[in-house]
């Protein structure tokens, strides 16, 4: 299989996220990151260069998952994440390859391990709360499917299962990841702007968190947004069990408001502006005045793409000296609403 230049730079932004984050606080302090990744020699980014990463060999793999299940596993409240970004096929259960896969081509994957035995295995050994991201293509091979790929660790057959809180993310089957060569991958951007807060919501005290299905549900619309399109021919798959907050957010977060017009003729016509609704609540943030939609490719007609702070606006649209408006909740990733400004 050919190199891949995508994941360990995305394996690294995602890792550089977890660490580097500073509009919010894990609900559980960061304790440890490990990072394995398989660069081409020219594209070693500088930071990295000293040698404190290792390559993602089925060896080290195996070590180092080894000692962070352990790690994990030490306290029932800690959270778990794991994230794995390159080659994957899909046989009975799906085989991620490591940086040396196919080293020995009598037994290639030998330096595999089957994903969803692991995912097992953690759900009975770890902690509360796991979240596991694949950003791995799941080429099918059922026709000829590997034989003997073990897991990086064995399930019991009769354990209970530990986990209570549970978000497995990983591309549709037969699908293949997209990025572009040497750059994040979409999912992994995709990934790092929900946690930005484009998967927030509010809790009871009205304040602003990211829950594991506040991910679950924004996943595919943001990476439409990363891809430029209107529709998926598949959405990520998703896996949830329970509904754990991740991140406590330091302030309201980005939203889009998509304004339409109605008829959709009446758009080239049409001003739209839009102000927070309780201005004295929100003296810090302006309004916003738009006489120029974005033209939207595969959309008959145009509509209006506002970048807001999370709230609560009064959106008006003026058109041949009628207007109307309407209040308006803004929430990430985004929320569409239609303003009839001609009367059929």
């Amino acid at each position: 299989m050919p190199q891949l230049t995508s994941p360990p730079l995305s394996a690294l932004a995602f890792a550089q996220w977890l660490t580097d984050n500073t509009n919010g606080n894990w609900t559980v302090p960061l304790a440890s990151v490990d990072l394995l990744a398989s660069f081409v020699p020219e594209q070693v980014p500088a930071e990295l260069s000293a040698g404190i990463h290792s390559e993602a060999t089925i060896d080290s793999i195996r070590k180092r998952f080894s000692m962070w299940l352990t790690r994990s596993a030490e306290n029932p409240d800690n959270v778990a994440v794991f994230y794995f970004c390159g080659h994957g096929v899909q046989g009975d259960g799906q085989f991620l390859l490591a940086s040396d896969f196919n080293k020995f081509a009598e037994t290639p994957f030998s330096h595999a391990f089957d994903f969803d035995e692991t995912r097992i295995a953690l759900h009975q050994r770890g902690p509360r709360t796991q979240w596991m991201i694949i950003d791995a293509c799941r080429v099918d091979c059922a026709r000829r499917p590997p034989t003997g790929v073990q897991p990086l660790a064995d399930p019991e057959l009769f354990a209970a299962n530990v986990c209570q809180n549970e978000m497995t993310l990983r591309m549709p089957m037969s699908d293949q990841t997209g990025a572009r060569a040497g750059q994040v991958s979409f999912l992994t951007q995709a990934l790092i702007r929900a946690l930005d807060g484009q998967a927030a919501t509010t809790d009871e005290n009205g304040e602003w968190v990211v829950r594991m299905d506040g991910i679950r549900r924004s996943i595919d619309t943001l990476l439409k947004q990363e891809l430029d399109l209107l529709i998926l021919s598949r959405g990520v798959e998703s896996i949830s069990l329970g509904d754990a907050i991740l991140y406590r957010l330091s302030e309201a977060p980005l939203a889009r408001l998509i304004v339409r017009c109605m008829p959709p003729e009446a758009t080239a016509r049409t001003a739209v502006s839009c102000v927070p609704h309780d201005m004295a609540a929100h003296s810090s943030i302006a309004g916003r005045h738009l006489t120029q939609p974005d033209t939207v490719k595969g959309i008959h007609g145009q509509e209006w793409r506002i970048d807001l702070q999370a709230g609560v606006y009064t959106v008006r649209a003026e058109c041949d000296q009628r207007a109307v408006s309407r209040t308006q909740s803004v929430l990430p990733p985004q929320s569409v609403m239609s303003l009839k400004v001609i009367d059929a």
